[in-house]
């Protein structure tokens, strides 16, 4: 796969209950050189089609902006 990896870690609760999630996220160019969005989540990976990655997007803008993570 052809990628460009945004973000990769161990990710754990804040109050440490439940077991760690290895994620990682970034642009995949594999399908035909379509730059779209991949996710691994705990070793399973996902090619996102366009629609569902710039949900995500929007999404996590909006959590982000509601957060005040600037």
């Amino acid at each position: 796969m052809a990628t460009t990896c945004y973000f990769e870690e161990t990710i754990r609760d804040k109050e440490d209950k439940g077991t760690p999630l290895d994620l990682e996220f970034g642009r995949s160019s594999s399908l035909g050189g379509v730059n779209l969005m991949y996710l691994v989540v705990d070793g399973k990976s996902f090619i996102l089609d366009e629609a569902t990655g710039k949900r995500i997007y929007s999404a996590m803008m909006g959590l982000g902006e509601f957060l005040r993570y600037d």
